[in-house]
C-alpha cells in the first residue's frame, strides 16, 4: 500500500516537529503539527492537550496531507517543500510574538499550525482580549488564518478580607 512508505516518511517529520518540552506522546500515538503554549498568565485556565493522532488516523490523511503540500508548491502558492515545511517556525514565531506582548500576559493561550492555519486554545479575560489576540495573529508573516478557539473566562478580584 503506498500509504505506508508515506507514513514512514511523516512519522519522523512529526517527531522533529513535536516541541522538546511537550508530554511524552501515548503509545501509537503522533503529534504531527507543533503545539506550544505562548502565554500562561490566566489562573483558572486548563491546559489543552495537544493534537494527537492515531497510527489509522494518519494513514487516513497522508495522501490529503501530501497532496496539498504538492499542489500548493505546483500552484507557487507556497514554497517547494509542502505547505506543511514551515509550520514549526510559524508555530515558534507566533509563540514568541504573543508571549513578548504584553496585552495577552493576563491569557493563557497554546496554539497549533498546520500548512500556516493558527489555531489559538485556552482562555482570555474578557472579549476585547480575545479580539486583539487574533488580530495579532492574523498580522504576523506566514500565518494563513487564524481559529480562535478561545474562551472568555472573566478573572474576578479577590474580596477583600474582613476581619473577625
Amino acid at each position: 500500500m503506498l500509504l505506508r512508505p508515506l507514513l514512514c516518511l511523516l512519522a519522523p517529520l512529526a517527531a522533529a516537529a513535536s516541541p522538546a518540552s511537550a508530554a511524552p506522546a501515548a503509545v501509537g500515538l503522533v503529534q504531527l503539527d507543533p503545539f506550544a503554549q505562548a502565554t500562561g498568565g490566566h489562573p483558572r485556565c486548563p491546559a489543552p492537550s495537544p493534537p494527537m493522532l492515531t497510527r489509522e488516523q494518519v494513514e487516513r490523511g497522508a495522501h490529503a496531507r501530501a497532496e496539498r503540500g504538492t499542489r500548493c508548491a505546483m500552484e507557487g502558492t507556497c514554497e517547494p517543500g509542502g505547505a506543511y515545511r514551515r509550520d514549526p517556525e510559524i508555530n515558534e514565531a507566533v509563540r514568541d510574538a504573543l508571549a513578548a506582548d504584553t496585552r495577552f500576559a493576563t491569557s493563557s493561550v497554546w496554539l497549533t499550525t498546520s500548512r500556516g492555519w493558527v489555531t489559538l486554545q485556552g482562555c482570555v479575560r474578557d472579549a476585547a482580549q480575545r479580539f486583539m489576540l487574533g488580530e495579532a495573529v492574523r498580522n504576523l508573516p506566514r500565518v494563513e488564518r487564524v481559529f480562535d478557539e478561545t474562551r472568555v473566562v472573566p478573572v474576578r478580584a479577590p474580596r477583600p478580607r474582613t476581619p473577625r
